[in-house]
């Protein structure tokens, strides 16, 4: 479900990068309650056409913000025009909040966090810290956030102000890549020996309770493979969001549909029905057919599309957003999700 939202405040935050905050009437405050750590689904037509990005919120669900950082990326078509035409007064379909990348807080909690970001990553991650910090008042936070130069490092001024108003709770630990950090440690990228001495010395694993982690994906892979083999951290407290892959691995079918086959799904509480030709993923056909199917980056990555099967074989070609145990219990991503059976029956309600 899309509501049309007036855009209420733009702000530059670095040469790269805009904030975005969005006025959101009484009568839908309820259905944009969010956690801290989720992300909205922005849709426009530019140019003639639709196009549909998720964008975590940096705000904090208590401060009555509804806010996002829309990073300028060379050639992005809604990151472009974000940063050079959208002004105040525009509107904007939003999609509500959504996303298992979120931090649930107790107030009695004692915990360690260590929360690592990279570029516009630090967007569900800054708002995870801004809540930790006023909803645990005996939790720790340590930050590692890596940008290419300090001046393009998003909410640098406030994340500063943040360790000043709680200098006994968080530690920051700015990393830089093409620009000279306070010590060798913070420059470089987030990666090999840096991730061993963090998690052995810095941040050490025994001593942590949660790690948040959203950056790309040869970072986060990186880090919880390291996490799980080597320091046997519970990956049930390992907590992460991908904001963009490099590789789609795509996985060979063992078996093929020689024709089309055909789909009943629930969607918005209707039963519908579509056909899905040869090599063609649920989401394309169900698109194709003229339904009003949710979906967002299209890569296996945001679980947008993530629908349940309740008949039927169904194979992915790439799954990053899925758990296991989603998986197991007949969660498919429809846009990964290739039919191998003549007939499948599936849920989008859920």
């Amino acid at each position: 479900m899309f509501h049309c939202l007036y855009i209420k405040r733009i702000e530059k935050e670095t040469s790269e990068s805009v904030s975005i905050e969005f006025e959101v009437p009484k009568k839908f405050l309820n259905d944009f309650s969010f956690k801290a750590g989720q992300f909205l689904i922005l849709k426009k037509f530019i140019r003639g056409e639709e196009i549909r990005r998720s964008y975590s919120l940096c705000s904090t669900p208590e401060s009555g913000q509804f806010k996002v950082v829309v990073k300028q990326i060379p050639n992005g078509k809604f990151s472009t025009f974000a940063n050079t035409e959208l002004k105040p007064g525009d509107q904007i379909e939003i999609g509500l909040p959504r996303g298992n990348f979120f931090v649930q807080t107790d107030s009695n909690n004692t915990k360690s966090y260590t929360l690592i970001a990279a570029g516009s990553g630090i967007t569900p991650v800054f708002s995870i810290l801004k809540t930790i910090l006023v909803e645990e008042p005996n939790s720790t936070i340590s930050l590692f956030y890596g940008n290419k130069s300090p001046e393009l490092t998003i909410f640098k001024e406030e994340i500063e102000q943040l360790k000043k108003k709680y200098p006994k709770k968080l530690s920051i630990h700015f990393i830089f890549s093409q620009h000279k950090g306070e010590s060798r440690f913070h420059t470089g990228r987030l990666e090999g020996r840096k991730l061993k001495k963090l998690f052995k010395k810095i941040a050490p694993v025994d001593l942590t309770d949660e790690i948040f982690i959203c950056g790309p994906q040869e970072m986060t892979s990186s880090i919880i493979n390291l996490l799980e083999n080597k320091f046997s951290f519970a990956p049930s407290n390992i907590h992460y969001e991908l904001f963009t892959t490099n590789t789609i691995e795509k996985k060979s079918n063992q078996k093929k549909l020689k024709g089309s086959s055909t789909a009943a799904a629930i969607l918005n509480g209707e039963t519908i029905e579509f056909t899905i030709k040869k090599n063609e993923s649920i989401l394309e056909a169900g698109l194709a057919a003229g339904h009003d199917i949710p979906f967002s980056c299209q890569g296996g990555v945001c679980g947008v599309c993530k629908c349940m099967v309740g008949e039927g074989e169904v194979e992915m070609e790439n799954n990053i957003a899925l758990s296991f145990d989603e998986i197991e219990d007949g969660a498919v991503l429809s846009c990964q999700g290739k039919v191998l059976s003549p007939y499948i029956k599936i849920t989008f309600d859920i």
